[in-house]
């Protein structure tokens, strides 16, 4: 008979540790602050400003929005106006699929055309991925390259941010080393989008945050927005609030920044949307499972929640961003709905 060992099994050490883990968190959500939405304090136009008062989701924050109607722009917002900045979170990623648009229209890239032939990964199965695949969510990739139990839990409870020491280089190692499960299928992947980002910056021999500023962000006049790069923000930049209603870090990223990493106002997001509008929207990344016609993303960061939906055959447009973690998917279809009557 085997002898049976009298040190703790691995599974019972990594639920010990995971238990020590969320003691301490459970230590910092003790004392929560209560947040309230600053409906006391209306900007801009009440048509915009009426709805984010009527409909905003509990335990919302600040929030800044817009909507465009016949080229017309209306801001409103609660707290906040069309000039204070937020972090938009993953509607940074139909960014990348307007730089990927960019990059097919002048025939350096095809949605065919594989990570395996821009960029050196070796006989990894990654190196036969498309780069449609990568922009559709059907590589087969995780969602994160790197999601430990601390990490999630400094994100939840810390506001500390998971993204924070993660290069260009990690995310293609990371992607290289990735089993591609259920590929063909759509699976969300945050680390798919960041190596997609890193790939078309490749191919044009330069980097993202480069690329970004030269083919969108400078010709459209968006002199507010930028990719929040490691460095790039200060004690004074905005910050969003956790669930607790402690303050969240913010999420400068490095290697994963194609996936969420700008930072901009609803007066730049209103060019962006108008330009959406005006040249079309690229076939894929972008969400149309809404009524006929109606394509949308949202995004997430620690103290951010964002919606932008976009109607192209109405030619009508919503925007709307909030500094908590209060979702405001509905309430972006909600001012949509209300620009469409």
């Amino acid at each position: 008979m085997e002898k049976q060992s009298t040190w703790p099994s691995r599974t019972a050490l990594a639920a010990g540790v995971a238990a020590g883990l969320i003691a301490a968190a459970a230590a910092v959500v003790v004392g929560p602050q209560p947040i309230r939405t600053a409906d006391d304090q209306p900007t801009g136009s009440p048509a915009v400003s009426d709805v984010l008062s009527q409909s905003a989701p509990a335990a919302a924050h600040h929030l800044s929005a817009f909507t465009i109607s016949d080229d017309n722009v209306t801001f409103g917002g609660l707290g906040a106006d069309e000039n204070d900045e937020f972090e938009i979170g993953s509607i940074t990623k139909t960014f990348t699929a307007e730089l990927l648009q960019n990059a097919i229209d002048d025939g350096d890239l095809t949605l065919d055309t594989t990570v395996g032939e821009v960029i050196d990964v070796g006989d990894s199965p990654v190196g036969t991925v498309t780069l449609e695949e990568l922009a559709n969510h059907t590589s087969g990739l995780p969602r994160l390259g790197n999601s430990s139990i601390p990490r999630k839990l400094g994100t939840l409870f810390l506001g500390s941010n998971p993204y924070a020491d993660t290069t260009r280089q990690d995310v293609i190692d990371a992607a290289a080393a990735a089993d591609l499960k259920d590929r063909g299928e759509r699976h969300y992947s945050n680390l798919g989008f960041a190596l997609l980002g890193q790939v078309i910056a490749e191919s044009q021999g330069t980097s993202y945050e480069q690329l970004l500023n030269d083919e969108i962000l400078q010709p459209l006049g968006m002199s507010h927005t930028y990719l929040a790069v490691p460095g790039s923000t200060d004690s004074e930049s905005p910050r969003g609030l956790l669930a607790n209603g402690r303050e969240s870090q913010p999420w400068e990223m490095d290697g994963d920044a194609p996936a969420g990493a700008i930072r901009s106002t609803a007066a730049d997001m209103s060019l962006y949307a108008q330009h959406l509008l005006d040249t079309g929207i690229p076939d894929f990344t972008w969400v149309t499972d809404r009524p006929e016609g109606v394509a949308w993303h949202n995004g997430g960061t620690g103290g951010f929640k964002s919606m932008l939906v976009l109607d192209p055959e109405a030619g009508t447009a919503a925007y709307v961003v909030n500094d908590s973690t209060a979702k405001v998917d509905k309430l972006g279809l909600t001012l949509l709905e209300e620009t469409n009557r």
